[in-house]
């Protein structure tokens, strides 16, 4: 239709692996080629006694020999350099790769920075330090005695009063039996043991007692 010209498909790029693959293929061909050739040479140079062109024949395939280890050497630094220049470009692809992580990374630790700010972090540490005060309140308040307990504990300090009294009265008690079991000659030694309040009753048994002459 009129003019127009159809476009030819777009050749795919090469990649340098399959390229370096592609002379390595061709490297092993030219090898096999060399060796070949080298024993047509040394065939014909063990047939020169009986066959008047086999020098000329041996000459051509050394040549042979000789163009195809040029074109091998060829190949192999070319294969070099193929393999030199897909290093070179997996590096590069590498350090691309790692630039751009680091950059977003970058990116995204400005947008957290921006959304904590210094005054952000002042006011965070000051309310931390009010709850630490305010907990310490409550568990001073908790560790409070509250009024009920201070009640018991007066409760158990006068039960406590009493239980010494009774034992102070018991001690009497049983020191006046002895007395009275004694009669005068224990008077000294109950005026100066017995207390004040039972002296009066203990020298009045004395005085009751009948004289020993």
């Amino acid at each position: 239709m009129g003019g127009s010209k159809s476009k030819e498909p777009e050749k795919p790029v090469a990649n340098l692996q399959d390229a370096s693959q592609s002379l390595e293929t061709k490297i092993d061909d030219l090898a096999e080629k060399i060796k070949k050739a080298d024993e047509e040479a040394r065939g014909f140079v063990a047939k020169q006694a009986t066959d008047p062109t086999a020098k000329a024949r041996a000459m051509q395939a050394l040549k042979r020999k000789k163009m195809y280890e040029q074109q091998r050497d060829q190949l192999v630094n070319t294969q070099f350099n193929v393999e030199n220049l897909a290093f070179q470009q997996e590096q590069a692809q590498i350090t691309a790769t790692t630039v751009e992580a680091m950059k977003a990374a970058t990116e995204k630790l400005k947008q957290q920075t921006a959304k904590i700010g210094v005054d952000q972090v002042d006011k965070l540490k000051d309310d931390m330090e009010e709850m630490a005060a305010e907990m310490k309140e409550i568990q001073d308040a908790l560790a409070h005695q509250t009024g009920g307990q201070t009640e018991v504990e007066d409760e158990a300090a006068a039960e406590l009063e009493q239980l010494y009294a009774q034992q102070a009265h018991e001690e009497e008690v049983k020191v006046a039996a002895i007395l009275a079991g004694g009669g005068a000659s224990s008077s000294g030694y109950a005026a100066a043991t017995v207390p004040a309040a039972t002296a009066p009753a203990a020298a009045a048994k004395s005085a009751a007692a009948p004289s020993g002459a």
